[in-house]
């Protein structure tokens, strides 16, 4: 629902009686319930001493969003992307500092004259260069590099960036291939400095070609009933203490929370089916509908049309069997009215052939040159009858078609840009030639051929979105407010309503809460910065006043007991169930130790430490690698596993023999290297220290 559009305006606005009832409730709140807001320091990060300016962190933010949109071809971003983007590019600047001062101790560094190889000697040059600067014949052409770099510090009139915009990319862009460069230097290094010895290969060969021959008796553990253990929470923290590594956790918050959601009245949705009934008599004596729709209607107005399959409303029957210029609705859909035009109907084809001529405007040094031979072209080919096909190969700057007159082939409704696709399908017929400006430039098209065709509609859409008033969300307003103010501790927080939800395990740096559409980000920072037990004022969270309770932090670094209970209580029953199996299969002899615990002898064959599969079992690593250390015949002690406890007698062992050749192990130094790369900056940022201040700004 289209609520929250101006929400943050409207709130100044409340009525003097709803903030009387507010404050009413507010009047014993603990005026600490809020939390104290920590100072915001100049430096997003810091990394070894040497910090990394917020200033900074958001120019380069700012490209990156830029850069990012440019790919997606949108003015705006989700906020799961432009959170994507903030913690990506914090990372690049922290990469970076500690990458930075590796390569200086190291001597890595990429020379002035190296960086001029880079840009424009041809053995040497970038290929984003050699790619992006190609010619028609797709071959690198350094004239139209040299005209990029002349006309740098003037405005594109094709894209609208301005000079500066324009110099700030490109300065991006050079950084970027030097940081590359010197990246690939030093992974080079680290591939040739990583091999393996050959004592490591020898190692490798005898694991992977000794094998074992084995018979064993196996107890899994849910052969023993857990009523027959006993523990306490002494052995829970007893467990956890001596495994903190593999429990350390992230800081996090537990919130029980109550959601007000913020819909229309029936006096709002009376409202707005007033206003469209108004509008829509109004439309009936409108002398141009495109003018009225755009003026009143939320929708926008649609120049395309379509098929009685595609036309999705609920009149599209009525409006197929009706005359151009009938009138539909107003009618309810959902949170809108909706009311409809038959603006006229035609037949078109499920697809067509057709030519094009493009002008980009590329290689040319002004607008002018580039106006003036659009004009020239729009003569010969318009005016005067010029083919267009006979054009293509001398003037058309889209290189894919150039040489076959511009010919598109098979063309589907929708498979080019929108501009194109409704001039093609809507406003041409077969031996129809126009002239279309897209975002990529001036076409000059011509349809020469026709599927088959089958009639379509163009429909106007008036539309009214039904939402909370001022009056409506005030209302809510305060309701989530006395709520917040009659309930300042868990028991009547929880005892207050039947909508409390829990959210647990929030990390600090989320934004999303389960069970809340939209950006819960204030309400996380929130309850971090407050105490356990402490309730907050209202937030706006998507179409919702929320109120929220915080309730329990866990801090970065060793787990609590309660928040890993259940899986530290699943290993220590394990081991206690291990200690019993380890006392019941105490022998020597494999017979009597199946007999008294109700198992039977198994056996497998030529394991070894690359097969370490027991078949009806799983994995047992630790297993076979005791069976790999007997001698023959020789019977193990207990050997605690991954499903159970083992006694094994190795019957059989071949040793490897002696290796001929090596070179398939020592050849998976390369593997290794690139296994380092991947996980070196994380290595990096562990080893270093890293303050990270991001929680402070967003």
């Amino acid at each position: 629902m289209a609520v929250i559009g101006t929400l943050r305006q409207k709130l100044g606005g409340i009525l003097i009686f709803v903030i009387a009832l507010a404050m009413m409730a507010f009047i014993l709140m603990d005026m600490g319930g809020q939390g104290n807001s920590q100072t915001r320091g100049t430096d997003i990060a810091n990394v070894n001493g040497d910090a990394i300016p917020y200033t900074a962190f958001s120019e380069r933010l700012e490209a990156n969003e830029n850069f990012m949109k440019n790919q997606l071809q949108t003015q705006n971003l989700t906020d799961a992307q432009k959170e994507s983007i903030r913690t990506s590019t914090l990372n690049e600047m922290i990469e970076e500092k500690l990458k930075n001062k590796m390569y200086e101790d190291l001597g890595i560094f990429v020379g002035t004259e190296e960086k001029k190889a880079m840009l424009f000697d041809k053995q040497f040059q970038h290929p984003s260069i050699t790619s992006s600067f190609a010619g028609q014949d797709g071959q690198y052409d350094a004239a139209l590099f040299k005209q990029y770099l002349e006309t740098l510090d003037l405005v594109d009139q094709n894209s609208g960036m301005t000079a500066e915009e324009k110099r700030a990319q490109w300065t991006n862009f050079e950084q970027a291939i030097y940081k590359e460069r010197a990246n690939n230097k030093y992974n080079q290094l680290l591939e040739a400095s990583a091999n393996v010895p050959t004592w490591m290969a020898e190692a490798l060969y005898a694991n992977e070609n000794t094998t074992a021959n084995i018979q064993y008796v196996y107890v899994p553990y849910n052969k023993v009933s857990n009523e027959e253990i006993s523990f306490t929470d002494a052995d829970l923290e007893a467990y956890l203490s001596a495994h903190q590594k593999e429990f350390k956790q992230d800081a996090s918050v537990n919130m029980k929370y109550v959601a007000f959601p913020i819909q229309p009245s029936a006096d709002d949705i009376a409202n707005a089916e007033s206003w469209v009934n108004d509008k829509f008599n109004a439309w009936q004596e409108a002398e141009n509908d495109s003018l009225f729709i755009m003026a009143s209607s939320e929708t926008r107005w649609d120049a395309k049309y379509y098929t009685q399959e595609s036309l999705a409303n609920v009149f599209a029957d009525s409006m197929f069997a009706s005359s151009v210029g009938a009138f539909f609705g107003p009618v309810q859909n959902g949170d809108q009215f909706n009311a409809y035009k038959l603006i006229d109907k035609k037949q078109i084809p499920d697809s067509l052939k057709c030519r094009h001529l493009l002008i980009t405007g590329e290689g040319y040094t002004t607008q002018e040159d580039v106006t003036a031979l659009i004009d020239s072209l729009r003569t010969a080919i318009i005016e005067e009858g010029t083919p267009l096909a006979s054009l293509t190969a001398k003037y058309s700057q889209d290189p894919s078609n150039a040489s076959d007159g511009g010919d598109l082939g098979w063309v589907r409704p929708n498979e080019m840009v929108t501009p194109f696709n409704n001039a093609i399908f809507f406003d041409m017929e077969p031996g129809d030639v126009r002239m279309v400006y897209t975002q990529f430039g001036a076409h000059f098209v011509e349809v020469y051929d026709w599927g088959t065709t089958q009639e379509a509609a163009k429909v106007a859409t008036l539309t009214k979105s039904i939402f909370a008033s001022e009056e409506t969300t005030n209302g809510i307003f305060a309701e989530a407010s006395l709520y917040s103010g009659n309930n300042r501790n868990k028991e009547s927080f929880i005892a207050g309503s039947e909508r409390v939800k829990d959210a647990l395990n929030v990390a600090k740096t989320a934004n999303t809460v389960v069970g809340l559409d939209g950006n819960a980000r204030e309400m996380i920072k929130w309850a971090f910065e407050t105490e356990t037990g402490d309730v907050s004022a209202p937030f706006i969270i998507g179409d919702n006043f929320v109120v929220a309770l915080q309730n329990g932090k866990s801090e970065e670094g060793k787990a609590s007991l309660s928040s890993v209970r259940a899986l530290v209580e699943a290993e220590v029953i394990k081991e206690k169930k291990a200690e019993l199996l380890v006392e019941r299969l105490s022998g020597s002899d494999l017979n009597a130790l199946a007999s008294t615990n109700a198992s039977s002898i198994q056996a497998a064959n030529n394991l070894s430490f690359n097969n370490v599969t027991l078949s009806g079992v799983g994995n047992e690593a630790k297993v076979v690698a005791s069976a790999l250390g007997l001698e023959v015949n020789e019977l193990s002690s207990p050997i605690v596993g991954e499903n159970g406890v083992f006694v094994v007698q190795t019957i059989a062992k071949k040793e490897a023999a002696e290796a001929l050749d090596l070179n398939a192990y020592t050849m998976r130094s390369s593997t290794y290297s690139t296994g380092v790369q991947s996980r070196l900056f994380e290595a990096l940022k562990t080893a270093a220290k890293v303050e990270d201040n991001s929680f402070d700004f967003f």
